[in-house]
């Protein structure tokens, strides 16, 4: 898996894990002396359940949050998939609502294979990149 950061410099800093999910991510926050446990943030249900087995082929769930991500995933990825007769679905995130209900916590862009999250790199997108990324999974 790739991941833009891994949270050693918040935690140098004060930070520390109050959350976990299976595919990776790892919620940091800065501990408030008097909060109650209850109140820790807390990765939404829809990002800890994610897509699940029933998902099949390459799904990619995006914003537009990243300019470049709309072009890569209908273009780019398209034609990666059609190069390998991967079938394609792509779920873009127009609202905060579905954002909030995305079956993981990174919005920009996150590819799933088979319903298994596999990375948040935009690269894997492009054919010469594909394989390398997602590997012999797809």
């Amino acid at each position: 898996m790739h991941f833009l950061t891994d949270g050693k410099w918040l935690q140098r800093q004060g930070f520390v894990q109050v959350d976990a999910l299976d595919s990776g991510f790892s919620l940091l926050a800065l501990p408030i002396d008097d909060a109650e446990p209850a109140s820790q943030p807390r990765f939404a249900q829809s990002a800890r359940t994610g897509l699940g087995p029933e998902a099949k082929g390459v799904t990619v769930v995006y914003s537009d949050r990243c300019p470049f991500t709309d072009y890569h995933v209908n273009v780019s990825l398209k034609q990666t998939c059609e190069n390998r007769n991967l079938a394609l679905t792509v779920h873009k995130l127009e609202t905060l609502e579905a954002a909030r209900a995305a079956p993981t916590p990174a919005t920009i862009f996150s590819l799933f294979v088979d319903g298994r999250f596999v990375t948040t790199d935009l690269s894997a997108c492009m054919d010469s990149r594909f394989d390398k990324i997602v590997g012999t999974s797809a």
